[in-house]
């Protein structure tokens, strides 16, 4: 049993109609039609490996479009996971150089190397912004 509570809010119109406690988030979302099977952060072996690796952003991607994500290289069992679940992974070097097309692939995730970012205290998804340039 999950420490954490999942609480279940219906709204309509606007304006919250029921509030329930729900049994988890998994089978709450299964009984509303949206049925997933989570991807464990750090493989499903050891505690030790989730932890650590979701201390180091393993599950922070930043979702470049549906199936793509970018990663930090150094979560190896996160990654282990994706590949299981069907998703190529490929190295940002590989991707610039050409050497791998993400638009032929229907699940990839493009792995990057450094330390500066983890440094800001966050994963690809937090420590990134919207650019627009004239």
């Amino acid at each position: 049993s999950s420490p954490y509570q999942t609480v279940h809010m219906q709204i309509d119109d606007g304006k919250v109609t029921k509030i329930s406690a729900a049994s988890g988030i998994l089978s709450l979302l299964r009984k509303l039609g949206i049925d997933l099977e989570p991807i464990i952060c750090g493989g499903k072996s050891d505690d030790w490996d989730q932890e650590r690796e979701q201390w180091h952003s393993g599950a922070n991607f930043l979702a470049l479009a549906p199936g793509k994500i970018l990663s930090y290289a150094r979560n190896i069992h996160t990654l282990e996971e994706l590949s299981k679940n069907g998703f190529e992974v490929v190295t940002a070097n590989e991707v610039i150089r050409n050497q791998f097309d993400i638009h032929s692939a229907r699940k990839c995730v493009i792995t990057i190397e450094g330390s500066e970012l983890p440094r800001g205290g966050g994963g690809p998804r937090c420590m990134t912004m919207p650019l627009r340039r004239e």
